[in-house]
């Protein structure tokens, strides 16, 4: 078990999760809410250990489980007929939908600043982002478009290149390795992570391959995410981050959210994730680290993390850890919202 700074009596888990803005960098309720018009406002039953069909996240599981901000990560894989971008566009409709149904649950907040009020209200507040540049069409246009309708972040890569970055080689996933293309980012991928910092949307190089990352690193002057990542202490993949990248992001005022895959963190436990979360403090410090799960993401989640009534769990596991209160109040939502500008402190 790893801990950040030995001898430090254990915090009280209970009253550290229920004042945090708790918040995961990258979750996808729309995948089932749009493409299978499933209503994410009752709870549904979770997974017993990996089934795609079984939904890890809905708004009664994500209250119970103490969330306060939730990432609506629109997904259009690239063998649907659908086109990416009315795919995206359709996902922030769908959790827009649903908030408008559920409103004493849930809101979406489109613009910046707006986490705040919808916090203070007690709702939890969903925000939009969009996984891989495939869903901008190769247009700048349509990029901007996004980021009016409340695109927070864009992953600028997935499993097969998009025409802006080549992305990681994936555990286990060889077949994909053909499709790779050539290494880094391309000029037009340049063009789109300056297009991004001008509209305020934040570059999430989750999924890059060491080039693209190192490009990515090389021309960026605000903060960069790594929203749903392991370490390569844990797993060795390109998938999975270096400390050396964990640190040049942190230098750009960034951080990186731990995965609940148990794939990329090593190891099928709870306990897993925590060791995670608490190597990416020791190496880029705890103001640099969040948590972005994945749910609904198709990926196989570690045994005690599986589903939106887990984040306490989580929290549990982590204060006996070492840290402070300031501390993991910052891991479990506090240097998201700074990060996304919506607050220099953590009222909520």
């Amino acid at each position: 078990m790893l801990v950040f700074r030995p001898d430090t009596a254990p915090l009280d888990p209970a009253a550290i999760h229920a004042a945090a803005p708790v918040a995961d960098l990258h979750a996808h309720p729309a995948l089932n809410a749009y493409y299978l018009r499933r209503d994410l406002g009752r709870e549904h039953r979770g997974p017993a250990r990996w089934n795609p069909l079984r939904q890890q996240i809905d708004l009664p599981r994500a209250r119970a489980g103490g969330l306060r901000v939730l990432t609506n990560c629109a997904y259009a894989p690239a063998v649907l007929p659908v086109r990416p971008f009315r795919a995206a566009v359709g996902a922030f409709q769908a959790l827009e939908d649903l908030c408008a149904r559920n409103p004493a649950l849930a809101q979406v907040a489109r613009r910046r600043g707006e986490i705040a009020s919808v916090l203070a209200s007690g709702k939890i507040a969903v925000i939009h982002a969009a996984e891989g540049g495939h869903h901008i069409e190769r247009s700048l246009e349509k990029l901007e478009e996004l980021a009016a309708r409340g695109l927070r972040y864009l992953t600028l890569t997935h499993f097969i290149h998009n025409g802006i970055a080549q992305p990681a080689e994936l555990p286990g996933r060889f077949y994909f390795s053909v499709l790779r293309g050539p290494p880094g980012l391309t000029e037009f991928g340049r063009q789109v992570v300056r297009k991004c910092e001008d509209l305020g949307v934040l570059v999430d190089v989750t999924h890059c391959s060491d080039r693209s990352l190192a490009d990515v690193l090389s021309i960026v002057t605000k903060p960069v995410l790594a929203t749903h990542t392991g370490f390569r202490r844990f797993r060795q993949t390109e998938r999975n981050l270096s400390d050396e990248q964990l640190r040049l992001i942190a230098r750009t005022g960034g951080m990186a959210g731990v995965i609940t895959w148990n794939d990329l963190l090593g190891g099928d436990s709870l306990e897993h994730m925590a060791d995670s979360i608490v190597h990416g403090a020791l190496v880029a410090g705890p103001d640099h680290i969040g948590i972005g799960t994945d749910f609904d993401g198709w990926v196989p989640s570690a045994a005690g993390i599986r589903d939106a009534r887990c984040y306490a769990a989580l929290t549990d596991a982590l204060s006996h850890r070492g840290f402070t209160t300031t501390e993991l109040t910052s891991i479990l939502g506090a240097n998201y919202l700074k990060l996304l500008g919506e607050f220099r402190g953590h009222n909520t």
